[in-house]
């Protein structure tokens, strides 16, 4: 071993090829020839093979191979963890050794320190009345007990396999021993994917009584992972779940369901037999245009998703489709079906789509205008029920224009072609021609001041087309649901869907204004109608548009910065303005409460497509301070007259820590049954899945 000493000293060690050297880097260096050792002061540094440990001061034996460092000691790591010590003694590789007042941060922010302990070949750390936690201590009193922490007789940290084991461990909150275990282990921090427990979730629910949740978590590679998680019921019994993810270079697939041995009540039926449910999912991408996508998903019986509280939907969804993406077209082809969950209606009568298809071309705006072509068609098949199958050919142009003196012209022409072939009430082949043509013209007026814009844009738009679209020989599967609305009134077709088409000579015309303040609030407005020669056969009663004359359509958005925004929609009876349907959503934050309103009503004109509907929900939030908040929820049914939904929660949440129980009381019926939810959630950052925090 040579030696080179000075004011910044360097000295090298090798013992051949293989060996790295040892670089020696202090302020001063001393040698002692007759014991044979190398004692070094002030700003020392000692690095091999990637590792560096600064102290002080160290002192190394030639003979044993043994540093001893103390003072401010630092050992840094290759991966570049950083190891703190009031004293250590290591080998001259400075991967074994023991360390006293043992110090280090793992991953972002959690420590770990010890009384003493060993270091094993610069991957393990072998720790004794050891403390862990992943809390920042506090700002104003250091000293103060971290939110949690875990104390434990014995800790080791295996640096290869990325893991923190406890033994004799009690876990503290704010100081106080909360819990023991003889055994603890849990990912270290650096860690994102890792087999093991997750954070469990107890409560209570008045159809199943407690309900305790244990999810284990199963990397089983970098590609692939699973959770199977036992849920326990202390009513009704156990449901077994689980899902599987993996990822493939060209597509993704995901499996999930669940068994259970739920004993029945009265109004769930009789019969006994396993339920739950099954879904499989994925896609693939076949090549640069075509993708393939396809789910199943099924259920044993209506209420079961809803009563383990896996899924609340109304019906599920399965289909296949190979989805083609071009420059100037799209395309799809596939199958889809329907599960109903809904209580009181059959299944029978959903439909199975297969196949359905759909092509689009749309190329980029040209000179004479903006062209597009659509074919579409199905094969609905039910159990008991028409079966029908149709095909629809579609082309429009469409061509928009400016004058100097700002006015915007358009006119657009298509025509849609249908044909059908049905049995039961629309036995037989059926055919039809649709064309349509429309013009429209609208005119942005703007002005105000330096503080204050204001722009009113009048609109109009004339619209031409067959009186009937004979919709007795052509079922209307996907386009019952019309809702007539301001953002559609200029829609040359107000059906959802691709069976429902608008026929009938109308004209269509209303007012758009915006009010913009530079002081950062907005108000946008809008109000129109449509009026036509005719009554509109092919609109279901009471959607606003089966009359000559529509009720108006109108919206209101106001906006005051971030904090505070209003949007008003609403459609107004056409002889006394009374409401018909009116959607209300408001956000208003005054720190520390954040409300949030919804209110809908719908008034019908006595069919069931079209009951009368009348509804509130009003969720409260208060922050009591960066860490506490709390919430409350009310939705009622104002038609009905009762509550729907009462909501109570209280949630704690920092950078070590998530705590949040909630309660629900909700209502089938106004009035009716109540089923009672309790949810209590406790998670500690590092020892289990963490809440992404919510920024205010």
């Amino acid at each position: 071993m040579g030696l080179v000493a000075g004011p910044e000293a360097a000295a090298q060690t090798g013992a051949g090829a293989e060996r790295e050297p040892l670089v020696f880097q202090a302020d001063r260096l001393d040698f002692d020839r007759e014991r044979n050792l190398v004692a070094a002061s002030g700003n020392v540094e000692l690095a091999r093979g990637g590792r560096v440990l600064r102290a002080d001061r160290v002192v190394l034996d030639r003979t044993t191979g043994i540093a001893r460092a103390g003072g401010n000691v630092t050992l840094v790591e290759r991966d570049g963890e950083v190891l703190f010590a009031d004293s250590v003694e290591l080998t001259e590789d400075l991967r074994d050794g023991f360390v006293e007042q043992f110090r280090a941060r793992l991953g972002s922010g959690s420590r770990l320190a010890a009384s003493w302990g060993q270091l094993h070949g610069g991957t393990r750390a072998d720790l004794n009345r050891a403390v862990y936690s992943a809390c920042e201590p506090c700002e104003d009193d250091p000293g103060e007990p971290p939110v949690w922490q875990v104390k434990a007789r014995q800790v080791t940290h295996d640096r290869v396999e990325k893991e923190v084991t406890y033994r004799d461990a009690v876990l503290e909150m704010w100081g106080v021993p909360v819990l023991y275990t003889p055994y603890l282990s849990h990912p270290d921090p650096t860690v994102t994917r890792k087999s093991g427990f997750l954070a469990p979730s107890i409560g209570h629910e008045t159809e199943l009584g407690i309900r305790l949740e244990a999810p284990w978590y199963w990397n089983i590679a970098p590609d692939r992972d699973a959770t199977l998680t036992p849920i326990v019921a202390s009513k009704r019994g156990v449901v077994g779940a689980g899902e599987y993810r993996q990822l493939f270079d060209t597509g993704r697939l995901e499996v999930s369901g669940s068994l259970a041995a739920l004993d029945r009540v009265s109004k769930e039926g009789v019969g006994g037999g396993a339920r739950g449910h099954l879904r499989l999912g994925g896609e693939a991408h076949a090549s640069d245009e075509w993708r393939l996508r396809g789910e199943f998903y099924r259920a044993s019986d209506d209420g079961y998703l809803d009563l383990v509280g896996l899924d609340g939907s109304d019906n599920l969804h399965s289909f296949a489709e190979a989805e083609g993406f071009f420059d100037d077209a799209y395309a799809r082809i596939g199958a889809f079906d329907v599960q109903e969950l809904r209580p009181g209606l059959s299944g029978d009568t959903s439909p199975l789509a297969a196949p359905e298809f759909i092509y689009e071309w749309h190329p980029g705006p040209a000179p004479d205008g903006i062209w597009s072509i659509r074919a579409a068609g199905a094969a609905l098949h039910r159990r008991r029920a028409d079966e029908n199958q149709r095909v629809t050919l579609e082309g429009r142009w469409r061509l928009e224009r400016f004058t100097d003196g700002g006015h915007r012209l358009e006119l657009g022409a298509g025509a849609r072609g249908d044909a059908a072939h049905g049995d039961g009430a629309r036995d037989g082949q059926h055919a039809r021609l649709l064309p349509q043509a429309h013009a429209g013209w609208s005119y942005l007026l703007a002005g105000g001041t330096e503080e204050l814009q204001l722009t009113v844009e009048p609109r109009a738009q004339l619209v031409l087309a067959r009186n009937s679209a004979g919709k007795d020989d052509f079922p209307n599967e996907d386009g019952e649901a019309v809702e007539f609305e301001f953002a559609n009134l200029f829609a040359t077709n107000r059906f959802p869907g691709l069976d429902g088409v608008e026929t009938g000579k109308r004209i269509d015309y209303g007012l758009q204004m915006g009010l913009h303040s530079l002081a950062g609030w907005h108000l946008d407005a809008g109000i129109g109608q449509s009026r036509r020669r005719h009554s509109n056969p092919e609109a279901p009663p009471g959607s606003g548009l089966d009359t000559a004359v529509s009720d108006l359509v109108g919206r209101v958005d106001l906006s005051a910065g971030e904090m505070t925004s209003l949007s008003y929609r609403f459609r107004l009876d056409k002889d006394d303005l009374t409401t018909r349907q009116t959607a209300l959503n408001l956000a208003a934050v005054s720190d520390p409460l954040r409300l949030d309103a919804r209110y809908a009503k719908a008034t019908g004109d006595g069919s069931e497509a079209a009951e009368e509907r009348e509804q509130v929900d009003l969720t409260l939030h208060a922050s009591m301070d960066d860490n506490w908040s709390a919430f409350g929820r009310h939705r009622r049914d104002l038609d009905a007259g009762g509550a729907l939904l009462h909501g109570l929660g209280i949630k704690y949440e920092d950078e070590c820590v998530f705590f949040e129980t909630v309660f629900e009381r909700e209502f089938n019926v106004p009035g009716g049954a109540a089923d009672n939810r309790v949810t209590v959630r406790l998670v500690f950052r590092d020892l289990g899945t963490y809440p992404q925090r919510r920024r205010r």
